[in-house]
């Protein structure tokens, strides 16, 4: 939660003051993470028995995961608000509308804790995902609302696909052919 705290698609859905996005964003965790590793793919990095990266995707065909159970539904309401809750739920519907219909797989989140950025732990999350990614001869697909992001992502053979706007928000496309894409050691 403290990874996206700041993004732009962040202060844009929920606004608030930090505090307010940390508390949202919390929230709202607590109702996708048992949801993707129940029906998708969720690694985790820790250090020193704390967790500080993780990132949850969804296998071909999954996608959109299903729903939590209403009474997570109505705990994530209450802790976001109503007003998020329904901008969140816009969000998700307008990326969907651009969410590819081929069989990949989906990179859905991939934070590290702020503090630790820089330190090679999105890195070794993301190559490890992608290692099952490239033996299951899949493409991968994601979306990002930051430009050091793309960068990032493209080190790793994502490439943008289409540009949007989310509340204003710049949102990147980005798909990674099968089997990989450019190579580049700095990405593994």
């Amino acid at each position: 939660a403290r990874a996206f705290r700041d993004n732009p698609l962040n202060r844009a859905v929920i606004g608030r003051p930090p505090r307010g996005r940390l508390r949202a964003n919390i929230h709202g965790m607590r109702a996708h993470l048992p949801q993707a590793e129940r029906y998708g793919r969720l690694l985790s990095a820790r250090a020193d028995e704390r967790l500080v990266g993780v990132l949850s995707s969804t296998p071909p065909g999954a996608y959109p995961l299903p729903p939590p159970s209403m009474a997570v539904r109505l705990r994530c309401l209450l802790g976001q608000g109503l007003r998020v809750a329904h901008r969140w739920a816009r969000v998700y519907e307008l990326l969907r509308d651009h969410h590819p219909v081929d069989r990949h797989w989906y990179l859905g989140t991939l934070g590290v804790e702020p503090e630790l950025w820089g330190q090679g732990i999105g890195t070794d999350l993301l190559s490890t995902w992608l290692q099952a990614v490239d033996a299951d001869r899949t493409p991968a697909y994601l979306e990002t609302d930051t430009a050091e992001n793309i960068r990032f992502y493209q080190r790793a053979g994502f490439d943008v696909v289409e540009e949007i706007q989310v509340f204003g928000v710049g949102i990147s496309t980005m798909r990674r052919p099968a089997g990989g894409g450019r190579p580049d050691a700095s990405a593994r």
